[in-house]
């Protein structure tokens, strides 16, 4: 029996990293989120021992409702892909921050269905609404 137990331990130590690196999978991919049928805001999350990503071209632009508006300009954002920093699951929610010149930005990207997920903007200093994401879907190529 205890020969057994023995043999069973590294395998129990295992399993919570087993189980984190699942819970990570379910953010892995590319997220869209859309206003009139274009893209304001895309960001790609990859899993492992830490989950890590970015985001790209994100033009969260709101009204006083803070619900989410056209941009005024219709030219396509210059920015470049911004990391996600200090990346943490807690249940089914990703926390992240991210820099914006001299401030950290929180965030919370949180699942609500399959494929789909709603991102609030963490003490902003006015109201915004939760942002919804879509993962978007790898086409399948014939070769």
């Amino acid at each position: 029996m205890r020969l057994f137990m023995i043999a069973l331990l590294p395998l129990l130590t295992c399993l919570p990293l087993a189980a984190q690196d699942t819970d990570a999978q379910k953010f892995a991919g590319t997220w869209e989120a859309k206003l009139k049928d274009k893209v304001i805001c895309t960001l790609r999350l990859k899993a492992g021992e830490q989950i890590s990503g970015e985001t790209e071209a994100c033009s969260i632009n709101i009204d006083a409702n803070g619900d989410l508006q056209e941009r005024d300009s219709t030219e396509p954002s210059d920015t470049s892909p911004e990391p996600i920093l200090n990346a943490k699951l807690q249940g089914e929610a990703l926390l992240f921050e991210e820099k914006d010149g001299d401030e950290v930005l929180k965030f919370e990207l949180k699942l609500i269905g399959d494929g789909r997920a709603e991102l609030r903007i963490l003490d902003a200093p006015v109201l915004i609404k939760p942002i919804h994401f879509e993962r978007k879907t790898m086409r399948k190529t014939m070769r």
